[in-house]
C-alpha cells in the first residue's frame, strides 16, 4: 500500500513538473510583447486561429518596415535574432518566456558592455543578499545597433539597467533602470 501511494506520488509529481509545449500563439505572445502596444497585444491574445495570428504579426512588420522606410522583413529578422539569442541566454522560470534581461534585450540589442559579479552575497537591504548581478550599459542606443525606440529622440546618451539573481538560481530581475520604469513598457514601434 505505501509502495502505492509513493508512486502516484511521484507519478504526479513529475507530470506537473513537465514542460507542456507552448502554442504558436503563446510563443508569439511571449516573443513581441515588449514591442506590442496594450491594444496590439490584447488583440494578438484574442486571436484563435494560428492563421489569423501570422496574418496580424505580417501586418504588424509590414507596416512598422514602411514606416521606418525600410525593405521588407529587415525589422522582423533583426528582431527575431534577438528573440532566439534572448530565448537562449536570457531565461525565467520554465514556460514563463519573459524574462526581464529578455525584455530589455528585445527592446535595445546587446548592450556596449556589460559588467558581472558571480557567486557574491551582496545585500541588498537588511533580509535580501544578491547571489549574483548584471549591469547593463547601452552608450549611445540611437545607434546602429538599436531597434528605433521612444529614447532615440529623448535620451540620446547612456542607458543602464541593473539585474540581479535574488536566489541563485540563474534568473534575474531587474533592479533600477535609468529610463522610466513605465516607459520600457511604452513599447517599440507605437502605432496601430
Amino acid at each position: 500500500m505505501l509502495r502505492s501511494l509513493v508512486f502516484i506520488f511521484l507519478v504526479f509529481t513529475l507530470s506537473a513538473c513537465a514542460t507542456v509545449p507552448k502554442s504558436y500563439k503563446e510563443t508569439t505572445l511571449d516573443n513581441m510583447y515588449p514591442i506590442l502596444t496594450n491594444a496590439q497585444y490584447d488583440t494578438l491574445a484574442s486571436l484563435s486561429s494560428d492563421t489569423a495570428i501570422a496574418d496580424f504579426v505580417d501586418k504588424f512588420w509590414l507596416r512598422r518596415d514602411s514606416i521606418a522606410g525600410l525593405e521588407r522583413g529587415d525589422l522582423e529578422a533583426e528582431y527575431q535574432r534577438r528573440v532566439e539569442y534572448a530565448n537562449l541566454h536570457f531565461p525565467d522560470r520554465p514556460g514563463w518566456g519573459r524574462s526581464d534581461r529578455k525584455r530589455i534585450y528585445l527592446l535595445y540589442g546587446p548592450p556596449g558592455f556589460i559588467e558581472r559579479q558571480d557567486y557574491t552575497e551582496d545585500p541588498l537591504g537588511a533580509l535580501s543578499t544578491m547571489k549574483a548581478w548584471e549591469i547593463w550599459c547601452y552608450m549611445t542606443p540611437a545607434g546602429k545597433t538599436s531597434l528605433p525606440t521612444y529614447a532615440d529622440d529623448v535620451f540620446p546618451g547612456q542607458m543602464k539597467f541593473i539585474f540581479a539573481d535574488m536566489t541563485g538560481n540563474g534568473f534575474y530581475m531587474l533592479l533600477y533602470s535609468s529610463e522610466d520604469v513605465g516607459d520600457i513598457d511604452v513599447r517599440l514601434f507605437k502605432g496601430q
